[in-house]
Parts: structure tokens; C-alpha cells; sequence
């Protein structure tokens, strides 16, 4: 069968390194996640590292590798102490010396559950080419965090390219992310599970933001995406585009194509789809398993307020509003107030581990894991609750409907007002 013939011409434009394009305060704003990456760490030196400092304890090393260049792998060691804050010493400049990049300190080193919590944005240098020769390179920023005593460390790029492209007669900003915190920016095709999507964020609206907004379509009003996966054709204006980025993310190049024959991820949706997430509308029931290994619903719980909060174990910020929690669950388990901690977005093992050490002891609240584990589209988080940043937390009225919503930690004072509204008395020490 012949292909539609595809009018219009290929538009490109250059993009620059923007250090913390996509850090913690942009997927705040943007009601957008992260794909964390890990390291798996090892005892034995790497030959490049020639000069260390004087450790505390037994060193662990590991490395990042950003890009495909001659310089793309920075080596690091893990020095953790049994008794005593940990440091991480990065050879940034790559010389081989971790005696001459800082004292090693991470930015911030916080307990939680009698743990020392580490989290440090980390510059590392990208380089892009191949192995002898480099075409191209810069400042790359990785956001690193991990748990005292762990023998792996999380992390995910900050970093993202970002700049102006003109389709018809309008300029729109944009910003090109990859998700596997590598700096390669080439775009795996659809069923390709080796690498992560590269995003593609492009502001139709002009408000600064990556949200999508509300438009009209056949008189109906509909919600128009401003994050494209690049795999994918994604329409704008009516056209439809094919994105084709370098592999170092400098260069965009937006291909006009024909509409997709089939699923129209992109296009605009109608609102109905995400009505669930409204205050006043029905929180959505699911199906988890409770600690005692039998179902538990969201029904089970009809009458009573529902504080559900969605967290993980590899999310420092979700365990760091734990001990607010319980000081609230304290004052209002009395009042026909359920906490249901829901685990999403992990594995079964590290949970029941972090059960078994951290409920009934610390913490009195109810737990549950979701069975989907890491699948997003199965997950209870993303396909029910339209949620990928955590923590976030659900405050259920008696009626089964959604009260409000309240994203990232340190909110105890919003969390109390919201109870508050549903005739739950409560104060945020």
C-alpha cells in the first residue's frame, strides 16, 4: 500500500546544556518524575585511580559514564565508616587523584529511621565523539542519593538541552531530556527496553511551564500535552512531527510525517480521562496487597477519611515525611482517620525488608504494596491516580471522594489544613 505523501518541510535548531534544567524544583512545578538510574559498586580499585585520600572505612568504587567520548567516564570512591558520616570523593577532573577534587562531603546527610540518608548534585564532565577522538563535551549534572551502608547508589540527570524552535510562524521554547542519566540522546525505537525514552518538552502555551492546558477541539474540551515521549509522532497544529535528535542532544531536527494509523498516544484527550483527580470526584478504587499477604480495597475503608500516601523505598523524600505522618496519625486515628501508606513503583523484597524493620516499631500507620511493582501501566500510582512523582498524598473524604492533593514532603502544615476541612482536628508540631 503507498504511503500518504507527507507535506511540509524538516525544521531544526541548535540546543545548549542547561545544568538543572530538570532538577527537583522543575518536576515540582511540572507535576512531572524521574527515572532513577543505579550504580552497582565494587572493591576493587579501577586501574585509573592512582592517588586516594585517607579513608575511614573500606572503600567502594563506582563510575559514571556521560556520553560516548574519550572523556565520558568519571571514576568515584564510597567511604563509609561504621560509626560516621560518609563522603564521596569524584574525581572531576579525571586525573586519576580523588585527593584534589574537594573534601569529599555530600551535600547533605540527613537520618532517617536510624539511617544515614546521603543525596549531592554532582557535576560530572559529558563528552561525545568516540574513543579517541572528541566531537563535543560539557558540564553535566547528576543528582546522587543513597543510603548509609547500601552497596548501590541512585542517581538521574539534572541536566537537559534546551532552546528555541519555529514551526509555522511561532517560535516555542523547548527542552530535550534523556532518561537513562547517560547523556546520550539518540532515540530508541519503540520496542527497544535497553534504553529509556528521550522527552521532548515543548511550551505551546508560553507560561514557562511543561503541564499541557485545557483546549478546544470539536467543541470539546480537551487536554492538550506539552511532553512528548520522541519515539513517537506527536502532533502540533495539525501536523505531525517525527523528532530526530544527535546523540549528544545539540541538534533537533523535527521530521513532517503522517498521523500514526493506529494509537494516537499524543493527541489531544479529553478531560473526562483525568476527572478522577479532581477534588470532589471519586477516588479511584484499587487492589493491593496487605501485610498480612491477604487483598486489601480502597473500599474496605468507605466511611472513613483516607490519608493515602504513595511512596517508595528508594525515595529519600517519601521516608523523610514519615515521621510527620505518624506524629499526625497519633492525633487522629481516633477520629475515624485511616493512613494507608501504599508502596508503588518498587520490588517486593526491598519492601518487605523496610517493613519489617520500620512497621509496628516506628511507624503504627497502615502499609500496602502495590503488586505492579515497576510496570507504569499497570501501576495503581500512574494508571489510576495519573501520578509519577512521589511522594504524593490523596486526602479522601468519608464519601469516597478526593478532597485534595498535596505533592512532596515536608507538608504536615497543608496536610493538618486539609484534614481540617473534613472535621479532623490535628496540629503540625
Amino acid at each position: 500500500m503507498a504511503q500518504p505523501k507527507v507535506e511540509g518541510q524538516s525544521i531544526s535548531c541548535d540546543l545548549k546544556l542547561d545544568q538543572r534544567a530538570v532538577d527537583m524544583e522543575f518536576l515540582k512545578k511540572n507535576f512531572a518524575g524521574f527515572m532513577p538510574s543505579m550504580v552497582q559498586f565494587v572493591h576493587d580499585k579501577p586501574a585509573a585511580i592512582i592517588k586516594e585520600p585517607n579513608y575511614e572505612g573500606t572503600p567502594l568504587y563506582g563510575a559514571f559514564q556521560v556520553g560516548n567520548g574519550p572523556h565520558s567516564i568519571t571514576y568515584f570512591a564510597i567511604d563509609e565508616p561504621t560509626n560516621g558520616k560518609g563522603h564521596i570523593y569524584v574525581d572531576l577532573n579525571q586525573n586519576g587523584d580523588l585527593t584534589d577534587d574537594g573534601p569529599g562531603n555530600w551535600d547533605h546527610a540527613e537520618e532517617h529511621d536510624g539511617i544515614l540518608n546521603y543525596d549531592s548534585a554532582i557535576t560530572v564532565k559529558a563528552s561525545w565523539g568516540g574513543p579517541l577522538t572528541e566531537t563535543d563535551s560539557g558540564a553535566y549534572t547528576l543528582f546522587c542519593y543513597k543510603r548509609h551502608g547500601d552497596s548501590r547508589m541512585g542517581y538521574t540527570r539534572f541536566t537537559a538541552r534546551t532552546g528555541k524552535i519555529t514551526i509555522g510562524s511561532k517560535a516555542y521554547p523547548i527542552m530535550l531530556a534523556e532518561n537513562s542519566s547517560d547523556g546520550i540522546f539518540t532515540v530508541a525505537k519503540l520496542t527497544d527496553r535497553t534504553r529509556r525514552p528521550v522527552t521532548l518538552y515543548i511550551d505551546l502555551d508560553g507560561d514557562g511551564l511543561y503541564k499541557g492546558f485545557t483546549t478546544t477541539v470539536d467543541k470539546k474540551k480537551s487536554y492538550q500535552p506539552e511532553t512528548f515521549n520522541a519515539a513517537e509522532p506527536f502532533q502540533i497544529d495539525g501536523t505531525w512531527w517525527d523528532a530526530v535528535p544527535s546523540i549528544s542532544g545539540d541538534k533537533l531536527t523535527l521530521n513532517p510525517t503522517s498521523a500514526p494509523g493506529t494509537s494516537v498516544k499524543q493527541a489531544p484527550r479529553e478531560i473526562v480521562e483525568s476527572k478522577s483527580l479532581k477534588a470532589g470526584t471519586p477516588a479511584p478504587n484499587f487492589e493491593a496487597l496487605a501485610q498480612n499477604g491477604k487483598s486489601l480495597h480502597l473500599t474496605d475503608f468507605k466511611g472513613k477519611v483516607v490519608l493515602l500516601d504513595l511512596w517508595a523505598t528508594w525515595c529519600g523524600p517519601c521516608q523523610a515525611s514519615m515521621p510527620g505522618l505518624e506524629k499526625i496519625y497519633q492525633q487522629i486515628k481516633s477520629q475515624e482517620v485511616v493512613v494507608l501508606s501504599l508502596n508503588v513503583f518498587d520490588d517486593k523484597a526491598p519492601y518487605d525488608a523496610w517493613i519489617a524493620k520500620n512497621s509496628g516499631s516506628k511507624y503504627s500507620f497502615t502499609f500496602a504494596f502495590d503488586p505492579a511493582g515497576h510496570d507504569n501501566k499497570k501501576s495503581i500510582a500512574a494508571s489510576k491516580y495519573g501520578v509519577n512523582a512521589i511522594p504524593t498524598m490523596f486526602i479522601i473524604d468519608r464519601a469516597g471522594k478526593i478532597s485534595e492533593t498535596i505533592v512532596g514532603s515536608g507538608n504536615e502544615g497543608n496536610i493538618v489544613k486539609a484534614l481540617g476541612k473534613l472535621g479532623v482536628k490535628a496540629k503540625a508540631e
